[in-house]
């Protein structure tokens, strides 16, 4: 069974998130994002319910690697591509944003009819948040 700060830092990872990145989104220190990943200090409630916000996770899956509901199927962490990862992080999108634009494309490609995956690069992304960038604030 793996710790509290091996699920954090698998979390983190599937989003294809630095440690920076998550220390910012969770309005923590890098080091001590560290720290806790290392499973070396305890978390106060208040960061423990940061970084589950975050990181779109539970509070329940954080501390006990269960979900709430065993009858519920566990949803799957959300995984945002390298690209467009690298795009948030250049144009410095928080954590909310990111995920709009991620939905956005996501439900642009699931009303297409010929359903084709076509990889997107990072201008890919950055076209389609110009586009959709008033509408993401």
């Amino acid at each position: 069974m793996s710790s509290l700060g091996e699920r954090i830092k698998e979390l983190r990872q599937s989003m294809g998130w630095t440690q920076d990145r998550l220390a910012q989104e969770a309005e923590i220190s890098k080091s001590f994002l560290s720290e806790i990943e290392n499973n070396k200090v305890s978390l106060s409630g208040e960061n423990l319910l940061k970084i589950a916000n975050v990181l779109n996770t539970s509070l329940d899956y954080l501390m006990k690697g269960n979900y709430v509901s065993s009858e519920k199927k566990p949803s799957k962490p959300i995984e945002i591509p390298r690209e467009l990862s690298e795009l948030a992080e250049d144009l410095s999108l928080s954590h909310k944003a990111t995920l709009a634009l991620l939905e956005a494309h996501n439900s642009l490609i699931a009303r297409r009819s010929d359903k084709e995956k076509t990889e997107m690069t990072k201008d890919n992304w950055r076209d389609l948040f110009e586009k959709l960038k008033e509408y993401l604030k």
